[in-house]
């Protein structure tokens, strides 16, 4: 409670007192009403401050309208079931991811750092179109850009007469992580494309009173 409301609140109080004792209050109204207390603001932690909650889309229809799958293959049918309700949110980002994904190779060059915008620029955007599970979209788009990257790096070997038996336990056990590591980064990417979406509906809509206001 501020200073000056609390001498506003003494002030009334002695007001009331004198009208009361000149008779000028009836009993109800000499009750000193009980202070109100002011809002307190929660405070969370820091990803709560640095990702306020934003609402689900809004006149979005149900995902998984038509779906009737059940039983334990229901996590593999049911993400099945909306890549393919929405094949381009994840097939054209996994295009353009595994670019990235080739030229983020480029060491320290310009190169290989727009290589890395364009890898993780186009997992965000999986997550905004695949507004139906953001995450979902994006690690799909992420690992078909790893196969697709990975297949171009296995024609190009093969061009110059190199097999399978080229490539030995570490370099498979490399790849293996690599594609953890796709698949984690699709995660955030995807995550944060659909969280981004929700919030700017958030924020345009909240936006369009005012201006109608204007």
């Amino acid at each position: 409670m501020s200073i000056d409301h609390r001498s506003a609140s003494r002030a009334e109080a002695r007001r009331r007192a004198r009208l009361a004792a000149r008779g000028g209050l009836s009993e109800a109204e000499t009750i000193e009403p009980e202070p109100v207390p002011e809002p307190t603001i929660e405070r969370g932690g820091f990803l709560t401050r640095l990702f306020p909650p934003a609402p689900a889309l809004p006149d979005r229809p149900d995902p998984l309208a038509g779906y009737s799958g059940s039983g334990p293959g229901r996590i593999v049918t049911e993400r099945l079931f909306l890549l393919r309700r929405n094949p381009l949110a994840w097939i054209l980002p996994g295009i353009i991811s595994s670019v990235g994904y080739l030229t983020s190779f480029g060491g320290d060059s310009v190169i290989g750092l727009v290589g890395t915008f364009v890898l993780f620029g186009s997992l965000i955007a999986a997550g905004w179109f695949g507004w139906q599970r953001p995450a979902l979209f994006g690690v799909a788009a992420a690992l078909l850009g790893f196969v697709i990257a990975v297949a171009f790096v296995l024609v190009a070997f093969a061009q110059r007469g190199a097999g399978l038996d080229t490539f030995g336990t570490e370099q498979v056990i490399g790849q293996v992580v690599q594609l953890l590591y796709m698949g984690a980064l699709g995660f955030l990417g995807g995550w944060y494309g659909g969280y981004l979406r929700r919030r700017q509906t958030q924020l345009s809509a909240s936006q369009a009173p005012r201006n109608r206001r204007r």
